[in-house]
C-alpha cells in the first residue's frame, strides 16, 4: 500500500471558523490525494516535533503570533506549508495590515490563497516579488452554507423549550461588548483609526440598537428572537460576560440569548428572518436563500458594503413594518430589488469569490500542487534521492524545550480541568480555552458528522468522475 501523506492541521479551537475552513479541504485530500490528518490546536507546536508531518496545513498566517511562528517554523525546517486566509475581505485602500503578525513580512506557504480577484490583485501589486505564488481559491469556509444540511426550526425550539413559538427572527451581535473591557476598547480604537470620540459613538449606538430590538421583542410576544453574541467580542482571559445590545434583554421569556452554544449557521437556518447591525453572517444568510435587515440608527459610517445587498431601518417603526411584512406575505419587498439582487449576486463575487460550495475544491488544486513539488506525483511516495527535485526537499524537525514543556503542562493540567477554578488561577486563567480544546474531539465529531454531506455534494456534481478524467480543475478554474 502507498503511504499517505501525513498532514498537521492547526487551528486556534476545535470548532469555529478556522475549523470550518480546514475540514472541507481534509475531506477533498483524503479522498484523492491519499492523505491523512492530525490536528493539533496552534498552541501546541511541540506536535510538529511528535507528528513529524510531511506537510503543514493552517488557516492562516498572520491571524496570530501562534500562526506566523508556525509558519516561521516550516520555513526554518523545510517543512511544506499550504494555508488558506481567515480574514480574506479585506480592504484594498491602503487601511488593511496584511502582514498582521508575520513580522518578517515574507510568504512562507507556496501559495497565497485569495478570496477574490480584487484582493489576490491588490496583493500582487503590494507584493509584486511573491506574485506568482498569489492565487484565488474563493472563501473556503463559506462552502458549507452550499453542502451541509442544517439545524431545523423545529428541533430548535425543541431543545430550547419554546415549541409554542411559530415565529423565529434571528440578529447577529456586532463588537459593542468590547467597550467593557480594555483589550476590546484598544481594539475599537484601531477600527476607528485612533479616533477617541467614536467610542462615544459606538456606546450611543448599542443603546439605540438596544432599544429598537427590546421594543420589538415586547410588541412581538408571538415570536421567538434569537440574539447570538459576537464570538470575539470578549477578551478570552475574562470570564465575566461582556455587555451589548443585547445582554441586557436575555430575561425576556421570547429571547434566547446565545454565546457559543450553537453554530451560527444553525442559528441563520432556523430563523425566518436574520438580523444584523453589522455583520458578515448577512452574507452566509444569502448563500442559506434567508432574508437580511440591517438595523442601523446611522446608516453612514465606516464599515463594509454588505448593508447595501439588505433592507434597512434606522427605527422601530420601521422594523416593525418589515416584520410584519414577512409573516403576511412571506417576504420583504424591499430585500427583492432589483438594485438589491444585483448587488448581492456583485457582493459574493467581490467577497468570497463563488457562491457554489466549490471553493475547498479551488483551494485543494493548489494544496496538490503543493504535493506534488515534494512528492512523487503518480504513487504519492515521498521523493528519493535519485528522483528530479524541484527543490532540495528534506524536513528537519527539531526539538524545542519550551514547546515541549507547553505540551507537558497542557497533558498534565487538562485531566484535572475545573473551569471554575482554573478561571481564578494566574497564567491559566488566560488559557482556558486550551483546556477546553487541546483534545480536539469537537473537531472529529463536527468531521464524522460532515461526511455525509459531502458525500452527497460529491455525489451530486459528480467530483469523483471529473477528478479521475482530469477535468475537475479545469472546469472550475479555468
Amino acid at each position: 500500500m502507498n503511504k499517505k501523506i501525513k498532514i498537521l492541521c492547526f487551528t486556534d479551537f476545535a470548532v469555529g471558523r478556522d475549523v470550518e475552513m480546514m475540514l472541507p479541504i481534509r475531506y477533498f485530500a483524503e479522498k484523492f490525494l491519499n492523505c491523512e490528518f492530525h490536528h493539533a490546536l496552534n498552541i501546541d507546536i511541540h506536535q510538529i516535533y511528535r507528528i513529524k508531518p510531511d506537510i503543514i496545513l493552517q488557516a492562516n498566517t498572520i491571524g496570530s503570533n501562534l500562526y506566523f511562528q508556525i509558519s516561521k517554523i516550516a520555513h526554518e525546517q523545510n517543512i511544506p506549508l499550504f494555508a488558506l486566509i481567515s480574514e480574506g475581505n479585506f480592504r484594498t485602500d491602503g487601511s488593511f495590515d496584511y502582514w498582521g503578525f508575520n513580522r518578517d513580512k515574507k510568504f512562507y506557504q507556496d501559495f497565497v490563497c485569495c478570496w477574490n480577484e480584487r484582493t489576490a490583485q491588490y496583493l500582487r501589486n503590494e507584493v509584486p516579488e511573491a506574485k506568482d505564488k498569489i492565487v484565488v481559491t474563493g472563501g473556503v469556509g463559506f462552502d458549507r452554507y452550499t453542502i451541509y444540511k442544517f439545524m431545523q426550526k423545529e428541533e430548535f425550539l425543541r431543545k430550547y423549550s419554546s415549541t409554542q413559538f411559530k415565529k423565529v427572527i434571528g440578529y447577529a451581535g456586532w463588537a459593542f461588548g468590547k467597550l467593557d473591557h480594555s483589550r476590546g476598547r484598544n481594539e475599537l480604537l484601531v477600527w476607528a483609526k485612533g479616533d477617541e470620540s467614536k467610542l462615544k459613538w459606538i456606546e450611543d449606538q448599542r443603546k439605540k440598537v438596544r432599544d429598537i430590538l427590546e421594543q420589538t421583542i415586547i410588541n412581538n410576544p408571538s415570536a421567538l428572537f434569537i440574539l447570538k453574541q459576537h464570538p470575539q467580542e470578549n477578551a478570552p482571559e475574562r470570564t465575566e460576560p461582556v455587555k451589548n445590545e443585547m445582554s441586557e434583554l436575555a430575561h425576556y421569556n421570547n429571547v434566547v440569548y446565545l454565546c457559543e452554544e450553537e453554530s451560527i449557521h444553525d442559528l441563520i437556518s432556523v430563523s425566518d428572518i436574520w438580523t444584523c447591525f453589522e455583520s458578515t453572517t448577512a452574507l452566509e444568510s444569502w448563500l442559506m436563500e434567508k432574508q437580511t435587515i440591517f438595523i442601523n440608527p446611522e446608516i453612514e459610517f465606516n464599515r463594509d458594503p454588505l448593508y447595501k445587498g439588505s433592507a434597512i431601518v434606522q427605527d422601530y417603526n420601521s422594523l416593525q413594518k418589515l416584520i410584519d411584512e414577512f409573516y403576511s406575505t412571506g417576504k420583504v419587498e424591499s430585500f427583492y430589488s432589483a438594485e438589491k439582487d444585483s448587488m448581492r449576486k456583485g457582493l459574493i463575487k467581490d467577497i468570497i469569490g463563488f457562491g457554489d460550495g466549490m471553493n475547498h475544491i479551488r483551494a485543494a488544486h493548489y494544496f496538490q500542487k503543493t504535493i506534488n513539488k515534494y512528492f512523487d506525483s503518480d504513487n504519492r511516495q515521498p521523493i528519493t534521492d535519485n528522483q528530479t527535485l524541484i527543490t532540495n526537499h528534506r524536513s528537519q524537525y527539531k526539538f524545542h524545550f519550551w514547546h515541549w514543556l507547553v505540551y507537558v503542562l497542557i497533558r498534565i493540567a487538562g485531566p484535572l480541568y475545573n473551569r471554575a477554578v482554573y478561571s481564578k488561577l494566574w497564567k491559566f486563567k488566560k488559557h482556558l480555552w486550551v483546556f477546553e480544546n487541546y483534545k480536539m474531539e469537537k473537531l472529529h465529531k463536527l468531521y464524522e458528522q460532515y461526511v455525509p454531506f459531502f458525500e452527497g455534494f460529491y455525489h451530486d456534481k459528480q467530483i469523483e468522475k471529473y477528478f479521475l478524467n482530469k477535468e475537475l480543475f479545469d472546469k472550475i478554474i479555468g
